[in-house]
């Protein structure tokens, strides 16, 4: 016998494994042999001595040989011309026995058997398995697959656990000393609902009222149910297929030796990243061939072909056109993109993830899309809306799932999630589905976590509402970057407006426009020009200047400029005051429906005086209308984000969550107003009438330059910080307000 001292690498988990798929092939063949037995019992009498058995006895095979094979996967043991004719007529030597057959007797079920071995794989050795059957021992197995479910218990039975030793799923009651209780959720369709999620927790309280082993079963995308602590239970995770648990299997389903031709079909099988996302069907296609080494070209075929039909094809490069940071920082994301796909750096060099925030309509998922196009990469598109239409949890969690493995087949790619807001926080204050939300969010972290290590998948998401998002989402890893599309400024617009009617517009006229429609998002102005457009082929007359402010709603002659500037003093007043605080201000804007103010707070040491100066700002606005016009309007009211809703959240932390307010020590939690006692909306009321007054007192010297100042926004509309720190050089800065009597 000809024999090679060259063996290949092994894992850890290999012989423990191996040891388990002979155990559950004997198993196996002896379920076979009483099945026909029991065939040939109940068959007819006449004829029945000359009947072919249905399946042939296989031979036998010398224990000490199919060891010494084993341990020497390369040696020769057929003659030289019986070696090459096999290998000839296309078939495998390495797994042949001395007929020149190769196949065994035994059909394997290979979904069941690829399971078992991911299993054993998780647990490394009889040792480790010995431990999780100690008293009181809670195991949780990770990463079963729903398909799996229901043959679990048999494989333990029958392949992995120590003789003496029976698992039991926990829905019978079985009372033996060496048990083991499953805890595993039932599936519809492939598929967990939500009903299943109730039912496993049940189980589990259930398994708990007892000693013996609780092992329970959860597929990937599910976390750790309640009332279980993370700490006290052992966790396993079932490794991804790779190219190891195939050779390990195909040397029980295409050999009757246990060896097959490894290095040939190690070369012939996909990259270990296209075997992950392998599906039963697949499998069961490319087993059907008659070799190990055809079953892997074949497999390796079906995987190519799936992954050469991406969502949305190459599409040809296109410039990212806009102005801002969120703009500048897509621009130079696609950069990183193409610069990895060139070779030119390496993955981990760059960010992996964008969050994209911002008021409805500002253009998030247009920049999302461009991003896509720019780079000329896949773009995968989904959104939380499509996870949560699936169904119950386990439908949503499946879905969750599919979107990130489908981002994984077309990488390079942009995986695009919308609506990101929706996964909510685990932290939600009165939220009747909080197990529900935790259940959603867990998933989401663990698949952001895993897609964090394929390299050229770059994750954006889009959001009306980040603070509605569990901070775990949010973190740096998960979300590298994090930028808000405000309204678009003048300059945006302008632009928006000129590469959506070309010259259909002067100049001139173009920029008044856009002056005009500040306040307006991307997405009014892109319906407005395409209504515009609609109603001018229709008519048979041209798209003209005042067919698009009929559109846009911006007819100059229905302005009202009082209105404006009573805004322009508002918006001034909260500009002035924030200067005199030592705040950076990058943008004021001004529209017929309010104004708006960006400002960069420095960072403080969170004194009681810091908090003041935030109530004086938020409260400016009002006090400049005071000053300027003796009454002031509602502008400073209305929704959670308006200057009194801000401004009292200040107050009543201040009192109730910081420490720093009338209750010294005393930590409530965040106030609802609507449920403050008379004594307390007394207090509120009090502390932001006083605020006001120091901003009014903060404002008196600065009269004239209010007033001049908001003139000059209801010209132009808006300012940029250039523009700010030109009217506000002499306001001096960092000083308090000196109380003034009422002129």
């Amino acid at each position: 016998m000809n024999q090679s001292n060259h063996s290949p690498a092994r894992p850890d988990w290999w012989k423990f494994a191996e040891d388990c798929a002979r155990r559950y092939h004997l198993y196996y063949e002896e379920l076979q042999q009483t099945r026909r037995k029991t065939l040939k019992e109940d068959a007819p009498a006449d004829g029945a001595d000359t009947e072919e058995p249905l399946v042939s006895t296989p031979p036998e095979q010398p224990h000490s040989l199919l060891q010494h094979l084993s341990e020497h996967p390369n040696a020769r043991h057929l003659p030289p011309e019986l070696w090459e004719h096999l290998e000839q007529e296309g078939a495998d030597p390495f797994a042949c026995d001395e007929t020149g057959r190769w196949l065994p007797h035994t059909d394997l079920p290979a979904d069941k058997l690829l399971l078992l071995l991911r299993i054993a794989a998780a647990f490394g050795s009889p040792a480790a398995v010995d431990t999780q059957l100690a008293r009181g021992a809670v195991l949780i197995l990770h990463n079963i697959p729903a398909s799996g479910f229901s043959s679990v218990e048999n494989l333990l039975n029958h392949a992995l656990l120590p003789p003496g030793w029976q698992a039991y799923d926990g829905r019978r009651q079985v009372q033996l000393n060496q048990r083991v209780t499953l805890a595993v959720p039932s599936a519809r369709d492939g598929a967990i609902e939500q009903q299943h999620i109730d039912e496993l927790h049940d189980l589990i309280i259930k398994g708990l009222a007892h000693s013996q082993p609780l092992w329970i079963c959860l597929p990937d995308e599910m976390a750790l149910p309640s009332p279980l602590v993370a700490e006290h239970c052992h966790q396993l995770a079932l490794p991804q297929v790779d190219a190891d648990f195939l050779i390990a299997l195909l040397r029980q389903t295409h050999s009757r030796t246990g060896r097959i031709d490894e290095a040939a079909t190690c070369a012939a099988l996909p990259p270990n990243g296209q075997l992950q996302e392998l599906s039963t069907a697949a499998l069961s296609f490319a087993l059907r061939a008659p070799t190990a080494k055809k079953m892997a070209q074949r497999l390796s075929q079906a995987l190519t072909a799936a992954a050469a039909s991406p969502p949305e094809a190459h599409a040809p490069r296109e410039k990212i056109t806009g102005i801002g940071r969120s703009y500048d920082t897509a621009r130079q994301l696609v950069a990183d993109l193409r610069l990895w796909d060139e070779g030119g750096v390496a993955w981990n060099e760059i960010p992996h993830s964008l969050l994209l925030f911002g008021l409805p309509g500002t253009g998030k998922s247009h920049l999302a899309r461009a991003m896509g196009r720019s780079a000329g990469v896949n773009c995968v598109e989904t959104s939380c809306a499509e996870w949560q239409a699936k169904g119950h949890l386990g439908n949503l969690l499946h879905a969750m799932r599919k979107s990130f493995d489908e981002a994984r087949k077309n990488a390079p790619c942009i995986l695009f999630i919308d609506e990101i807001d929706a996964i909510g926080s685990r932290d939600s204050a009165g939220d009747n589905s909080a197990s529900y939300r935790r259940q959603v969010v867990a998933g989401f972290l663990e698949q952001m976590d895993r897609i964090s290590r394929d390299a050229g998948i770059m994750v954006v998401g889009a959001c009306n509402h980040p603070q509605h998002i569990d901070p775990a989402v949010l973190r740096a890893g998960r979300f590298d970057i994090k930028i808000e599309m405000p309204l678009p400024s003048k300059a945006m617009l302008q632009h928006l407006l000129a590469e959506r009617l070309q010259d259909a517009v002067p100049e001139d006229a173009m920029l008044e426009l856009a002056r005009d429609c500040i306040g307006k998002t991307a997405a009014d102005v892109d319906a407005a020009v395409r209504s515009a457009r609609s109603e001018a082929r229709h008519s048979g007359c041209a798209l003209d200047l005042q067919l698009l402010r009929r559109h846009l709603q911006v007819m100059a002659q229905e302005e009202n400029h009082d209105l404006l500037y009573r805004i322009a003093i508002h918006e001034v007043g909260h500009a002035i005051t924030s200067w005199s605080y030592g705040e950076t201000i990058t943008r004021i804007s001004l529209s017929p429906s309010g104004g708006t103010i960006e400002r960069d707070v420095p960072a403080n040491a969170g004194l009681p005086a810091d908090f003041e100066c935030q109530l004086y700002i938020h409260l400016a606005g009002r006090a400049a209308e005071r000053l300027i016009f003796g009454v002031v309007s509602a502008g400073a009211g209305g929704g959670t984000t308006s200057d009194l809703a801000q401004a009292a959240r200040i107050a009543l932390a201040m009192d109730h969550e910081l420490g720093i307010g009338i209750h010294g020590n005393g930590w409530f939690g965040p106030q609802d107003p609507s449920r403050l006692t008379d004594s307390e909306r007394q207090r509120l009321q009090e502390r932001l009438d006083y605020a006001e007054d120091q901003a009014r007192a903060l404002l008196y010297p600065h009269q004239q330059l209010l007033q001049d100042m908001a003139a000059d926004l209801v010209q132009k509309r808006e300012f940029d910080a250039k523009a700010v720190r030109s009217w506000l050089r002499d306001v001096p800065r960092n000083n308090g307000p000196e109380p003034v009597q009422d002129q």
